[in-house]
């Protein structure tokens, strides 16, 4: 039947999947070849490889059309532009209605196929009527056996248009949004025919959608089933009544206790097939262990524990992808844009919760999404106290009270851990922050975290209420979880916890930011060292780990790194500890570096030439501070190509410093770099030459050959050489220098400016 390879391509949004395997069923029944993404195509695929390529094979696309079709990428621009290309084709799109919906002018015009509220005998016949041309008319019968091609359990893929006989699912949420892949995995779990399978847990932090997902997989795949039934399994003790009433629904008689009668619906469901029972917010598998029905039926649990492996298989429900909180955010508020989403999408850590609250904020105050952003950044704790959301067990601010209450209980060096690391990043925190100062902990955690195995104990305490995530040597709160606890305590309690946190940091100070060997420490530690930075403003020791860090950040090439946090640290030294303090000029001038390497060499100048008249003033010409607002002043100057005032004051910050520092010092063979550059651009080649072959042994043996400076020098002396007529030899270190520069700092770093114009 086919001339480009496939008769139809089934396009459909995910959540109607089960539509989509129907009416890909009917067609294959009659002979029709079909492709489907849950048929077809493998997870981990490229999706759009695959969409492309589908598009591309099949003669004709049958297009599931619901609202939510048309709110997906690929229903909406993706599919318009298939559809511009294929217009000139007779009738090769079918919009195929299956719910009450406004076609979008593009399809509006087509002959399209209605058989919404139909029941399914005659949705297969004016399907098949309307495409098949002479085949039969004649509803055909609904066939149980036979195996399909779907992830289906045996059976043919049942009829999405009508709901199981047996069915008490709260309402479908209207505005779910993604979780496809997470959903096709889940459905083919239980589908697999595994006695160990057929029980799967979601499990995971509060707020973070699990039986909005639940919700959605029993309303999906309603037509897989001919009986569901939901449980509040929150309370245990009422699990059993549910249960009574299921028993009373399928028309048993009856026991002398309740427990007689969920004995006999037991019974009748190990006799049945095509049965879902959902378990919402089971605390644990002793809850809900002898209400598992044996046989082929499936039971579905949502947890916060992770402990329901000997159950049968788990899966664990991370937050939204940025996208999908995008798409979510931009459903509820459409005037929200982009961009603009995507920034609230990181303020709320995509928590599907918070998502939901924020959008009903929104909606209920009419307020701009710019002004919610804003007030959100400098208000979390206040914010997530409002917004309104249906379908989740309370709001933000109190989603994970009664998890810590019980902890308090059973733990109480556990909540003091997830009282520290609420004042760190949402970061990976490192267990050796803990057990390497416990002497500085206080008891109940002190004692745990001296022990390696206790306080390994206590993080999994954490993870089992899904208030945190392990890792090999670390864990990690979402950061949201990190505002609430930090709201819940006293005023008093905060301060002191902050200051515990401060002198945890300072301890763990990793040390020299210029010596390789500190920098692994500095990896696991500076985002929660520049996190805590405004905590410690008053602390000299944490001030100097944050001007350490600012460091370290420069050593290893972030620039731009360095800049987001040198400008805010500047403006609030400033303002806290005054413009003449050393720590504030040191920042500037740590800013000034970093200014320099981000190309803004002008701004960097004028800081610079403020810098040095404060620093002269306050501490001196030799002050290593000093030296060092010098230095960044004389490469500004050099790049700026004022020469003479580089030269000037590049041979006196030299000489200096290696009096006061050395002449391996940093600071020493920076200021040696810039002066060689000046003395370049002056034209005194031959003693450029001297002086840069002389620091760029110093910096090959001391720096490393990728370092900032190093590359300075070696792009200083590739100018002495070519000005010395030294061709060949200033072109292998030019061409080996731009190489360099460009995999190490980028196309838009000075010095690779600088060497790419060179060699033009």
């Amino acid at each position: 039947m086919s001339g480009r390879g496939t008769d139809f391509f089934v396009s459909h949004a995910g959540r109607d999947t089960a539509w989509a395997e129907w009416l890909a069923w009917q067609l294959q029944e009659v002979g029709y070849s079909v492709e489907l993404d849950v048929w077809d195509w493998a997870p981990g695929e490229d999706f759009v490889a695959r969409m492309a390529a589908a598009l591309e094979r099949a003669d004709r696309l049958l297009a599931v059309c619901t609202e939510a079709y048309f709110a997906s990428v690929f229903g909406g621009a993706e599919l318009r532009a298939a559809f511009v290309e294929s217009a000139a084709t007779e009738a090769r799109i079918v919009p195929v209605l299956v719910e009450p919906v406004t076609l979008p002018p593009l399809y509006a015009p087509l002959i399209h196929l209605d058989l919404t509220g139909l029941d399914e005998a005659a949705a297969a016949a004016r399907l098949r009527t309307r495409l098949a041309g002479g085949r039969p008319t004649g509803p055909p019968p609904f066939p149980r056996g036979g195996s399909a091609r779907s992830d289906g359990p045996g059976d043919r893929p049942g009829f999405a248009g009508a709901l199981p006989a047996v069915w008490k699912v709260p309402p479908r949420n209207p505005r779910f949004t993604g979780r496809d892949g997470m959903l096709a995995e889940l459905r083919r779990r239980l589908h697999a025919g595994e006695a160990t399978l057929v029980v799967q847990a979601l499990y995971g932090l509060g707020g973070v959608g699990k039986t909005q997902l639940a919700l959605e997989y029993a309303h999906r795949f309603a037509a897989d089933y001919d009986l569901v039934w939901w449980i509040d399994a929150e309370q245990p003790v009422l699990i059993p009544e549910q249960l009574f009433t299921l028993a009373i629904r399928l028309g048993l008689s009856a026991g002398p206790t309740v427990a007689d009668t969920v004995e006999r619906l037991l019974a009748e469901l190990r006799a049945r097939d095509r049965w879902l029972l959902v378990f919402d917010n089971a605390e644990g598998p002793a809850d809900v262990s002898d209400y598992r029905p044996d046989g082929p039926g499936h039971v579905l649990i949502t947890s916060r524990s992770p402990g329901w492996g000997a159950l049968g298989g788990r899966l664990e429900v991370d937050v939204l992808a940025r996208a999908e909180t995008i798409a979510l955010l931009r459903a509820r508020i459409p005037a929200l844009d982009e961009n603009l989403a995507d920034k609230l999408a990181a303020e709320l850590g995509d928590l599907p919760l918070a998502a939901a609250q924020a959008a009903g904020y929104l909606e209920q105050t009419d307020l701009p999404p710019a002004d919610y952003l804003r007030r959100f950044r400098a208000h979390r704790a206040g914010l997530l106290a409002r917004g309104e959301v249906i379908g989740y067990r309370g709001r933000v601010d109190t989603a994970w009270a009664l998890s810590v209450e019980r902890l308090r209980c059973e733990d109480p060096a556990a909540v003091r851990l997830l009282e520290l690391a609420a004042f760190l990043a949402p970061e990976p925190v490192p267990l050796t922050l803990f057990s390497d100062h416990a002497e500085l902990l206080g008891e109940p955690l002190g004692s745990v975290a001296a022990d390696p195995d206790a306080l390994a104990d206590t993080v999994g305490a954490l993870v089992g209420y899904s208030l945190a995530r392990r890792s090999a040597d670390a864990f990690q709160l979402h950061r949201l979880v990190q505002v609430v606890i930090r709201q819940q305590l006293p005023l008093d309690r905060q301060q002191a916890t902050a200051e515990q946190v401060l002198a945890l940091l300072a301890n763990a100070a990793p040390g020299d930011p210029e010596d390789p060997a500190s920098w692994a420490g500095y990896a696991r530690l500076a985002p929660h060292i520049l996190v805590t930075a405004p905590l410690g403003d008053h602390s000299a020791a944490s001030r100097r780990l944050v001007l350490d860090t600012v460091r370290y950040l420069q050593v290893r090439r972030d620039s731009h790194a360095g800049r987001a946090v040198g400008e805010p640290l500047l403006d609030r030294w400033r303002a806290i500890l005054g413009p003449d303090h050393p720590d504030t000029l040191a920042a500037a001038a740590r800013l000034t570096i970093a200014l320099i390497s981000v190309g803004e060499v002008e701004p960097a100048r004028l800081l610079s030439e403020d810098t040095l008249r404060h620093c002269r003033r306050v501490l001196g010409p030799d002050h290593p501070t000093t030296l060092g607002a010098t230095t960044a002043l004389t490469l500004a100057l050099a790049l700026l190509g004022e020469a003479e005032p580089a030269r000037t004051l590049a041979e006196d910050t030299l000489r200096r410093s290696r009096r006061v520092l050395g002449p391996d010092h940093p600071v020493t063979l920076l200021a040696a770099a810039a002066l060689t550059l000046a003395l370049a651009l002056l034209g005194e080649a031959e003693t450029a030459r001297a002086l840069g072959e002389d620091t760029l042994r110093h910096c090959h043996r001391v720096l490393g050959p990728d370092r900032t400076t190093t590359l300075l020098a070696a792009a200083a002396l590739t100018l002495a050489l070519a000005l010395l007529g030294e061709a060949e030899p200033a072109r292998a270190l030019g061409e080996d220098t731009l190489r360099r520069s460009r995999r190490v700092f980028g196309p838009d770093h000075p010095i690779t400016k600088y060497l790419t114009q060179d060699a033009g």
